[in-house]
Order: structure tokens, then C-alpha cells, then sequence
């Protein structure tokens, strides 16, 4: 009995120091962020705000607009998806946003998972739907970016234009 024990004493143990980072490594207001398999330094529990995808791709013969807006609610997602030829429909998402260090301003990227279909509900193994470039921020309280560019399915030789725009204004709550 005593061997099952200090077994499950040594597994505990394991854990304890392999998962959470110690709690002098964590820079004052960030010390709740926790790790997990999504992020090194997910804090998206903290945060309120939107983020949004929308492109659109023309051809002679075609017109075809994507969109992707998450909502953000201290931590949960919400999901306005709308892709060619389907109806709109609202479902969960998950929302990473990943500091690039332990202090309060740095590196981050955000990464946004909306359902694929109606009633679906997005898992990590999915492709974020909206993803940012890693971006530099004065301050982690306030994430504000834009980055709009040409799709990447554009194709000027067969006449196909388009346009992708990735928004995002998360402010910590």
C-alpha cells in the first residue's frame, strides 16, 4: 500500500513542476495566466473584445465572400460564421492569445477557432479560422491591430482579385 502511495506522491509531484510555471517566473498582473496545450501563456480568460476575418475573391464569372466574427465576453467566444454558399449561422469558438513573454508588454499572436458548420463545436486539432502575426504591444491590457492584403487565391493572370482583413480589439477585463 505505502508503494501505490509514494507512487502517486512521485506522479502528483510530476505534474505539479512540469505543468504550471512558478510563480516567480510570472511578472505581477499575468501570475493567474495559465499554461495548457493550446498556448505557452493563454490569457484569453481575461479578455473582451473582437476579432474578425473577412475576405472576398471576385472572377468574372463569381463573387465569393467569407467572413468570421468572434465576440468576446471575459473569455468566451462567440461566433458569427458566414461562408459562400451556406447560411449564416452563430456557434462557440476558442480564443488563444499568446504572449511572448512574462512581463506586461511583448510579442503576441492571436488565434481564433469558430465552428466549421452549424451546431459543431471547434477543437484544437481544427485550423484557427482567424490568426494574426506575431505583433508588438505597449501593453497586453490593450490588443488593437489590423493587417489587410491580397488573398492569398488571387490571381491576376486569370482575372481573380480579392482581398483578406484580419481585425482585432481585445482589452484585458
Amino acid at each position: 500500500m505505502s508503494r501505490i502511495l509514494y507512487r502517486l506522491g512521485l506522479l502528483l509531484l510530476s505534474l505539479a513542476l512540469g505543468v504550471a510555471p512558478l510563480r516567480a517566473q510570472v511578472a505581477g498582473a499575468w501570475s493567474r495566466c495559465t499554461m495548457d496545450s493550446l498556448s505557452n501563456w493563454n490569457c484569453a480568460q481575461y479578455y473582451s473584445g473582437t476579432a474578425t476575418y473577412h475576405s472576398e475573391l471576385k472572377g468574372a464569372d463569381f463573387s465569393q465572400v467569407r467572413s468570421f466574427v468572434a465576440t468576446i465576453t471575459a473569455g468566451r467566444v462567440m461566433c458569427k460564421v458566414k461562408e459562400p454558399d451556406t447560411p449564416e449561422f452563430d456557434g462557440p469558438g476558442m480564443l488563444v492569445v499568446e504572449h511572448g513573454s512574462t512581463a506586461n508588454s511583448g510579442t503576441y499572436k492571436i488565434s481564433v477557432w469558430c465552428p466549421e458548420a452549424a451546431g459543431d463545436r471547434p477543437t484544437r486539432r481544427n485550423e484557427p479560422m482567424i490568426q494574426s502575426y506575431e505583433q508588438q504591444a505597449a501593453d497586453y491590457n490593450t490588443l488593437n491591430g489590423k493587417d489587410a492584403h491580397e488573398h492569398p487565391d488571387a490571381d491576376a493572370a486569370n482575372g481573380v482579385t480579392g482581398t483578406e482583413t484580419i481585425t482585432w480589439a481585445l482589452r484585458r477585463t
